[in-house]
């Protein structure tokens, strides 16, 4: 397979085409239902065979990656991509990188674990679910690494590409917190 169709060039692809697309029809992508009736993904896979011969497995992909692009007009849009930010880290920290306060995480362990331990078409409701929540907690500026979302959904088989970033996010902000408390008590 060449680095060209590969599924994360195919994500990163897929992310840069939907920075381009108009407010309406990306919004059409993040309400896209099961029947993947939405022209614009058929329009996006008309460039990138991996959508078009498994639909079922890219249409969620699309959809999470629609729901993380920032709304507004397309000339507006940052770029969706950051290989420095792994999903598991940004499910953690709501996406905010100088996440302040307590450390209390944005998806609970307990989210977290369910999401994890789930298969099949449960995997896909939950991770779109905690995607829709990073969404809404996510500075519109600040990116995410597209590949990783796309092996999210692609690969549950391996829950530790959410769960090593997210227990390293959280473990850190713990440790600044208690390294707070103890100079305040000092």
């Amino acid at each position: 397979m060449s680095d060209a169709h590969t599924p994360g060039a195919t994500a990163l692809s897929i992310a840069a085409g939907l920075r381009r697309l108009d407010p309406g029809a990306l919004a059409a992508l993040r309400r896209m239902g099961d029947d993947r009736a939405v022209p614009a993904y058929w329009r996006l896979a008309a460039s990138r065979p991996a959508m078009s011969d498994r639909p079922e497995r890219w249409a969620p992909i699309v959809r999470a990656l629609a729901i993380l692009t920032p709304k507004g007009a397309a000339e507006d849009r940052g770029d969706l991509h950051d290989p420095t930010r792994p999903l598991g880290e940004a499910l953690c920290d709501g996406g905010n990188p100088s996440w302040p306060g307590a450390p209390r995480p944005m998806l609970s362990e307990r989210r977290l674990a369910q999401l994890m331990a789930a298969r099949g078409a449960q995997r896909t409701i939950l991770l779109t679910r905690a995607v829709r929540a990073l969404a809404v907690s996510k500075p519109a500026a600040v990116g995410l690494d597209v590949p990783d979302i796309a092996w999210a959904f692609l690969d549950p088989a391996r829950p530790e590409r959410l769960a090593a970033p997210y227990y390293r996010r959280l473990d850190c902000a713990e440790r600044a917190a208690a390294t707070k408390d103890t100079a305040a008590d000092a």
